[in-house]
């Protein structure tokens, strides 16, 4: 009897080691497949992945503009032909197009770059407008003192410029002719005293004959300071905005 009795004893204490080993791995499965735990590492791939297209729609876009304050000589507040310069920090003295430039960057996140002429232009408004129109009737090419670095990187090009005797100022044309633009998407915005975009969609084209054109926008250089809104919807429009910026 006392033998039997210590058996049965033995296969109590085995049973209840057994259960107590069958609850302890149910514990912790349950806690290596919670659903919360779950959830969250699902969430933190989206956000991962959510991340990487906003960085990749950043660094892919470029802004090149071009403006004549920066590109001339000049004493006081001076205009470029349809494209007023803005005073707007007592000595500093700001362009329409660079300031468009920083609406765009505001909105897209993109890499900002100045359109700039080794011989700068005149500091006289009226002496700018005829070089400015004997430079087109000559189709010149004024050489430029910077170049993009690793322009193959980007896909989507948005080229501000002011309207000179209805169309892009020639250093735009030696800009556009300097890469290749095949397979990639211009987006013309311009200011202008009432000629809107002239032939400068047209001219950029032919310059570019390969590059994907969208629809371009014109302001009107007197409304730059107002233009924030416009230039957004135009943006989104274009599918370009930027939704974290």
């Amino acid at each position: 009897m006392i033998y039997k009795s210590k058996i049965k004893r033995v296969l109590i204490f085995l049973s209840f080691m057994i259960i107590v080993s069958l609850l302890s791995a149910c514990a912790d499965t349950n806690k290596n497949v919670s659903p919360s735990d779950s959830a969250k590492g699902s969430v933190g791939a989206s956000n991962g992945e959510k991340t990487k297209e906003s960085a990749s729609k950043k660094n892919n876009i470029l802004i090149a503009y071009f403006s004549r304050v920066g590109n001339a000589e000049y004493k006081e507040n001076v205009d470029a032909v349809s494209s007023a310069s803005v005073n707007l920090t007592g000595d500093k003295v700001y362009g329409n197009a660079e300031l468009l430039a920083d609406m765009v960057q505001k909105e897209t996140g993109g890499e900002l770059f100045f359109i700039k002429t080794v011989n700068k232009y005149p500091s006289s408004y009226d002496d700018t407008t005829e070089k400015a129109k004997k430079e087109q009737e000559e189709n010149a090419r004024p050489k430029l003192a910077n170049r993009v670095k690793n322009m193959e990187s980007y896909d989507t090009v948005i080229l501000i410029y002011p309207i000179w005797w209805g169309t892009i100022p020639m250093p735009v044309s030696t800009f556009l002719e300097e890469y290749d633009f095949s397979g990639k998407t211009i987006l013309p915005l311009c200011t202008n005293e009432g000629s809107q975009l002239g032939s400068s969609e047209d001219d950029i084209s032919k310059l570019c004959p390969n590059a994907k054109m969208k629809r371009g926008l014109s302001v009107l250089g007197s409304e730059v300071n107002d233009a924030e809104d416009e230039v957004k919807k135009w943006l989104k429009s274009s599918d370009v905005t930027n939704d974290e910026t």
